[in-house]
């Protein structure tokens, strides 16, 4: 411990500034790194966010005391990878952010009750476009989404009124969306606006492709749309089918299929009325009787028989009765009648065609040999076509045509096999940026302490040493043989035949005298003692 003592006292106040220096510098570094390597990463808060929204955002987050960071022109916003669902939780209850959209919120201003009607209105119109946005866009495959209503209003003692309609411009996730996920979407938009018919709405997504389009007028219009809309989506429904099968056996890419359908969109109501004679069957029956009964006299006419009261006179007289009886009966029969109406809905399919294109086998070469092309065989074939007769539901009374054709295809450059993975690849998913910097300013930091703090602290230690044996600064002459003071000021290091200098006696070490005087010179020409200083530390590195 002595020793060390007297190491540090006999170095010197510049030599012990100087180290105390350099080791407080190295020690900013390592904590600086040991802080940055054990500190907490930032992780994604909101990305895409407007910039009026992210001023608001990131001052909600000064007064909750959570640090931020912005980055990509301050449209993301980075937080503590363990505050991101707590500033998540904080920032929704405020509305932050409403994705460039305003709800019903709107009707929570105070200032409400000083507003015209033609701004509630408009208020109104903005908060169901906001909603509905806001709807859309919570749907899988959608980013975001812009809805615009127009609502004619009702004009007094009107006879026609003009329908609403919608238009939506979605940014979508994926390549695109489903057809059942459209229609979804209009039938949302439709029964969420009063008056709005699914037809009314137009759907385009954020490159302008239209993925449905409003019905253009009414009537034959319309009608027109429709039909082509469904023979699209009758040849596309065959084609996917047909496809699925054939692809399945020869492989994915193998197979190429076109299908086109003749329909019949016309609508057709028939009634036929059938009378079956043998199928008779009683109605009614009537029947009815009659008797009737009629007296004639076989003596003729005297004056006696028109006397009143002569009852008596014809006593004896004669004369003979008539009967009459009859019936009559009366049957009635209902004929058996049938009658049918059937409507016929158009839509049917008078005639289907189907072209299937199959590629062959490719068998790879040896080495670096190109790959062998074999066609398939015609059992192949004929099983393919079979199959496919069958998903098509093939009739060959009504003209329906099905060609499976085995053909080369033309094809690019072979793929590049799959390259192994890298060196890095263990990295995964972790953050290599802030890898990259923990590992240079490690780098750093190792050569500044082998190329800067190590030979300066050497060079403190020998100085220390030679200072504590009596010896002065060894060669204190410069490289060249030159001493600093160029007329011979400062000499080099007495030789070992210097008379001065007694090696039995006192082993090599100079004199006393000799260090004082080396000490003078040093005092008297700092500048150039220095620069000796920095030539030793060049030539040590």
């Amino acid at each position: 411990m002595n020793g060390f003592t007297q190491l540090l006292l006999k170095a010197g106040p510049t030599r012990l500034f100087a180290a105390l220096g350099i080791a407080a510098v190295v020690a900013a570094l390592l904590f600086t790194l040991v802080f940055r390597m054990g500190g907490e990463s930032n992780a994604l808060l909101f990305a895409g966010v407007e910039t009026r929204e992210a001023a608001e955002i990131t001052q909600r987050l000064e007064q909750a005391d959570i640090p931020y960071e912005l980055r990509g022109d301050g449209g993301s916003i980075y937080v503590p990878r363990s505050r991101v669902l707590d500033a998540r939780m904080m920032l929704s209850a405020d509305g932050l952010p409403s994705r460039g959209s305003i709800g019903y919120e709107i009707f929570d201003e105070p200032d409400a009750l000083g507003q015209t009607q033609f701004q509630q209105n408009i208020n109104r119109l903005r908060a169901l476009e906001g909603e509905l946005g806001r709807t859309i866009g919570s749907l899988d495959g959608v980013a975001s989404a812009r809805v615009h209503l127009v609502l004619p209003e009702r004009q007094l003692f009107a006879r026609e009124t003009e329908q609403p309609s919608a238009s939506i411009v979605i940014q979508l996730r994926r390549d695109e969306l489903t057809a059942g996920q459209v229609r979804a979407i209009r039938n949302l938009v439709a029964s969420a606006t009063p008056g709005l018919s699914a037809n009314r709405v137009t759907i385009l997504d954020e490159t302008g492709r239209l993925l449905a389009a409003a019905a253009s007028g009414t009537g034959e219009d319309a009608a027109a749309e429709g039909i082509d809309a469904r023979q699209v989506a009758t040849e596309e429904r065959i084609r996917r089918t047909v496809t699925d099968i054939v692809e399945g056996i020869v492989g994915q890419g193998n197979a190429r299929v076109q299908v086109t359908a003749e329909m019949d969109f016309n609508r057709v109501s028939s009634t036929t009325q059938t009378f079956d004679p043998e199928g008779r069957v009683v109605r009614s029956t009537s029947s009815t009787e009659s008797t009737s009964t009629s007296a004639e006299s076989a003596r003729g006419v005297t004056a006696a028989a028109n006397v009143p009261d002569a009852g008596g006179a014809g006593a004896g007289q004669s004369g003979s009765q008539a009967g009459d009886e009859s019936s009559e009966e009366t049957v009635n029969y209902e004929i058996s009648n049938t009658t049918r109406t059937e409507v016929s809905e158009g839509g049917r399919v008078r005639r289907l065609s189907v072209a299937v294109a199959v590629d062959g086998t490719l068998t790879p070469g040896e080495g670096d040999a190109a790959p062998a092309y074999a066609p398939r065989t015609e059992e192949e074939m004929q099983r393919l076509t079979a199959l496919v007769r069958s998903a098509v539901g093939f009739n060959q009374e009504r003209g329906d045509i099905v060609e499976v054709v085995n053909t080369q295809f033309a094809r690019t450059a072979a793929a590049v096999a799959a390259e192994p993975p890298g060196m890095f690849a263990f990295l995964g998913d972790l953050d290599v940026m802030r890898i990259v910097e923990i590992v240079a300013a490690l780098i750093a930091a190792l050569a500044f302490v082998f190329f800067v703090l190590r030979p300066l602290v050497g060079g403190l230690m020998r100085g220390g040493a030679s200072a504590e044996g009596g010896v002065g600064v060894p060669q204190l002459a410069a490289p060249g043989g030159v001493s600093p003071a160029g007329g011979g000021a400062m000499a080099a290091l007495p030789s070992p035949d210097d008379p001065g200098i007694d090696v039995a006696q006192v082993g090599g070490r100079v004199k006393q005298s000799s260090v004082k005087k080396m000490a003078e010179v040093v005092s008297q020409h700092p500048d150039e003692s220095a620069q000796i200083i920095r030539g030793w530390l060049n030539n040590a590195l």
